[in-house]
């Protein structure tokens, strides 16, 4: 009897081994938290279309992809590197969906480590022009530093790698215009330009591959505290460098964000997002070809002073912003889609006919999209939007008033324009004005969606809702009626207090085409500036496609940001 028990005993452990025991509970060789046919448990199979998460069968989470049965990040998967099966070589990494080597450090002269976890060159490396040094340090998997990258680690910031003597200016990744690139040096943080085709000094460095989300490091700040959050978004905690608006969009795409804007800029400080007293630039236009500026320190900001302009070649410091977690691009189905490879925006590969500034609203709307902000469109553009006619494209930026009527600001590129100046003047102008009483061709934006988000309960009067084509469908919800007067700081405050933003002026023309209701006849503030000159809009009753948003039956500015006007709030599914 007892070599029977131990007979069956051993049957008992090899059917165990090779099949699943459900005494053992494991399959040999198999992961049970990836494995699509044995899914937290063996024997159990996902669905088709299902992938298997952390031992949980369900739909890929936002940003992976359903490959061979599991979920991968085909950002950042070095067997999915851009798309399923797509894999690396041996000693290479994946990093932004491409292969890259291995960064090898010792490859590096003098390395020095800095508390944002990259390893620099700590001697400069003889001149060379832009491709070359490029090429040099992508060799052993490194790269050129970005612009905020270098400021921080110069004398006058933290002094981990430029110390005062280091006076030469040095490559950034960040492109200036069609010709020059950004450069800073280390003694001072301070920044120039220099065409791509001169010599240059430049150091290489190691670091991670680049993030899905602007988080951690990417954002600037001290180590260990770069991001401030504010809600469900990031910001820099600190300024960046001084750049023109062109380096500045580029490198916050780079980094997974977006140029900042005032009304984001406002809500953060109202929530405590630390000021260095200094202008900095802004994504929203102003006055013809100049962007806005903003200062503030503590919790302290007023308009009209403390809000201005720059032309948009000067240099000015910055701020970056996005939300903090991962966004998959808009996932309906838009013809002539462009998908950029860094941010998360979707846009049209070709022009729409021209058409009045408010039917282009509308159009946009109809899509399921929205007439791109100037900053938005140049995003594009840098990141390969082909087809560029040359031709003035409109915004929903405000531009403005001439003296004659009020203005819109503008883009134009020709074919293809990665290195996209976003300047007003020279003989790379890619950034202009038209009358917003004339007609422009135009392309649309699509925002990625958090379909989690359901309606606000703060609306005034209830909420408006736009659902707009799309499923998920894309939706902004409205004050249905008008919140009190009060002064324009006031009113950034009270919607953010709200949980939404104040509503902006192509949010009330793309609502008011659809219905938007109890309209006054008095004018409301929107978050529209330009040199602490707000533009106010009105309408009566429900609204309808006879509001032109064009001056003066529609909108004109209010001179005085004390002057108290009333407002509404929007609320949106859209990460915009």
């Amino acid at each position: 009897m007892r070599s029977l028990g131990v007979v069956i005993a051993l049957g008992y452990l090899l059917w165990t081994q090779v099949g699943c025991g459900s005494v053992a509970g494991t399959c040999p060789d198999i992961d049970l938290q990836s494995s699509h046919d044995n899914c937290g448990a063996c024997g159990h199979a996902c669905a088709a279309d299902q992938g298997c998460n952390s031992g949980t069968c369900g739909s890929c989470p936002a940003g992976q992809s359903l490959c061979g049965g599991s979920c991968a990040d085909t950002d950042s998967d070095a067997a999915n590197c851009g798309g399923c099966s797509m894999a690396c070589n041996t000693g290479e990494v994946c990093g932004a969906a491409s292969c890259q080597v291995a960064c090898d450090p010792t490859k590096l002269s003098s390395p020095i480590h800095d508390p944002w976890g990259a390893t620099w060159d700590g001697l400069e490396r003889m001149p060379a022009a832009l491709d070359v040094a490029t090429t040099t340090c992508k060799a052993f998997g490194g790269r050129l530093p970005t612009p905020s990258e270098l400021y921080r680690v110069s004398a006058s910031q933290s002094g981990i790698v430029g110390q005062s003597f280091q006076t030469n200016y040095l490559w950034s990744q960040a492109p200036d215009d069609q010709l020059d690139q950004a450069v800073i040096r280390l003694s001072d943080g301070g920044t120039s330009t220099l065409a791509a085709s001169s010599m240059g000094a430049y150091r290489c460095i190691c670091s991670a591959p680049m993030p899905k989300t602007f988080t951690g490091v990417h954002c600037n700040g001290m180590p260990g505290s770069e991001c401030f959050t504010v809600g469900s978004y990031n910001f820099d905690s600190k300024d960046r460098p001084a750049l023109r608006k062109g380096a500045a969009v580029w490198e916050c795409v780079h980094e997974r964000a977006h140029l900042a804007d005032l009304p984001q800029l406002v809500e953060a400080i109202h929530a405590r997002l630390p000021g260095s007293g200094q202008s900095i630039s802004t994504a929203d236009a102003s006055n013809s070809n100049n962007s806005t500026t903003i200062r503030w320190t503590g919790l302290t900001w007023s308009p009209p002073g403390d809000v201005g302009v720059v032309d948009l070649r000067t240099p000015a410091p910055f701020r970056c912003a996005a939300p903090k977690a991962e966004a998959s691009p808009n996932p309906n189905t838009i013809p002539n889609q462009f998908v950029p490879p860094f941010s998360r925006y979707k846009g049209e590969t070709s022009d729409t006919a021209t058409a009045a500034w408010a039917v282009a609203h509308d159009t946009c709307a109809t899509r399921g999209g929205h007439l791109p902000r100037a900053t938005e469109l140049a995003e594009l553009i840098g990141q390969g939007l082909p087809n560029g006619s040359n031709n003035d494209l409109w915004s929903s930026d405000q531009c403005g008033y001439n003296g004659t009527q009020f203005l819109a600001a503008t883009n134009n590129w020709t074919a293809l324009d990665q290195r996209y100046s976003y300047a007003s003047t020279g003989t790379d102008a890619t950034a202009g004005w038209a009358y917003k009483t004339g007609n422009q061709p135009f392309r649309c934006i699509y925002y990625p969606i958090d379909p989690a988000l359901r309606a606000p309960t703060t609306c005034m009067g209830g909420c408006f809702t736009l659902a707009l084509p799309g499923n998920p469908a894309p939706t902004i919800w409205f004050d249905s009626a008008d919140r009190p007067a009060t002064k324009l700081a006031d009113a950034f405050v009270d919607c953010a207090g709200a949980g939404g933003r104040l509503a902006s002026e192509r949010d009330l023309t793309e609502a008011i085409w659809a219905g938007l209701p109890n309209g006054s006849g008095m004018y409301l503030y929107t978050s529209d500036l330009g040199q602490g000159n707000a533009t106010v809009v009105r309408w009566t009753g429900v609204g309808t496609n006879a509001f032109k948003d064009e001056y003066a039956a529609d909108m004109t500015w209010s001179t005085n940001p004390a002057v108290t006007y009333a407002h509404r709030c929007m609320w949106t599914n859209e990460l915009r």
